[in-house]
């Protein structure tokens, strides 16, 4: 008797406590949950970490700046008191024998340590140089010793000798004028031979330095 009782007691409870636990609504309707009947499952907090990129500046390698320009001191001789001294001057490296050529004819800048010098060589000279075997030959296309007096014209070609004969490879120079070689003054006056070349010591005689 007591075991047939307990059966439908039993089937009753399993009912309540399904609806109680599905939280079935009745009438179409929806019955909100009180936080304490949400699984933890449900309520649980969950944060993801996403992979950061750091992106690095773009580097432009097609600009030079001004201070990546090389330059280096070479020697030019100039005049003071009917004398020829050594300057200095800056000039992008590797200087070359043409650009020291067209250094020395474009003259002195007005810098304070150039005081007193001046240029015993023409204003309007042009001229080109090609070095082979250490002998550099200068080409103008007009005379211009004859324009100069004789003083001048020692120490213009003093300028250029000294100058020129200061740079590596270079130990001899000769001079032409429309392709043909001319005899140029040394320090001491004298004319070189036809066709022969000067050196650094043939303007010994004219030379001098600055303190």
């Amino acid at each position: 008797m007591k075991q047939r009782r307990l059966a439908p007691l039993v089937v009753c409870s399993l009912a309540i406590l399904a609806g109680v636990a599905c939280g079935v609504p009745e009438e179409g309707r929806f019955i909100a949950l009180t936080p304490q009947e949400v699984p933890d499952a449900l309520s649980a907090t969950t944060t993801v970490a996403l992979p950061t990129t750091t992106l690095e500046p773009a580097i432009d390698n097609t600009t030079t700046s001004v201070a990546d320009v090389l330059y280096e001191n070479v020697e030019l001789y100039f005049v003071s008191a009917n004398r020829v001294v050594r300057s200095e001057r800056r000039i992008v490296s590797p200087a070359t024998p043409t650009q020291v050529l067209d250094t020395l004819l474009a003259g002195l800048d007005p810098s304070t340590e150039n005081v007193g010098l001046r240029s015993a060589l023409p204003r309007a000279l042009t001229a080109t140089i090609e070095v082979r075997r250490g002998v550099a030959r200068i080409e103008s296309t007009a005379p211009f010793l004859s324009e100069l007096e004789p003083l001048d014209q020692r120490l213009a070609i003093a300028q250029l000798v000294l100058t020129l004969t200061r740079r590596p490879g270079i130990g001899q120079v000769i001079f032409s004028v429309d392709g043909e070689i001319i005899q140029v003054p040394r320090g001491g006056g004298d004319l070189t031979p036809p066709g022969s070349a000067v050196t650094f010591d043939d303007y010994l005689a004219v030379l001098s330095t600055r303190d």
